[in-house]
């Protein structure tokens, strides 16, 4: 389910979002990704910030330079080195569930 104008994304929701078109080793496809940006950002520019979650990042993990994702939909790292700022609606984010604090 794509988000509408009232499902504008939170600061820690964690959401589905086309990373493609990618280039080099940019992070590829659909995948969940932590919001990092506040909802009121989000609603006045339609833009959302958000670090990708990805189970390929088992290196930065040994390093300690990920951070380990674990909920009720996703599981994962989430990489903070590869900060996105993306239009939500254009790449067809969808809300999948929302980090505990």
């Amino acid at each position: 389910m794509t988000m509408k104008d009232k499902d504008t994304p939170q600061k820690q929701d964690i959401i589905w979002f086309d990373f493609d078109p990618s280039l080099g080793k940019e992070i590829q496809k659909r995948r969940p990704a932590l919001v990092v940006s506040s909802h009121k950002y989000s609603q006045a520019t339609g833009f959302v910030a958000v670090c990708p979650i990805t189970h390929g990042a088992k290196n930065l993990e040994r390093r300690g330079l990920s951070v380990p994702i674990i909920s009720d939909k996703v599981n994962g790292a989430v990489n903070p080195m590869q900060l996105y700022t993306f239009d939500f609606r254009a790449r067809n984010a969808c809300k999948s569930t929302q980090l505990d604090t």
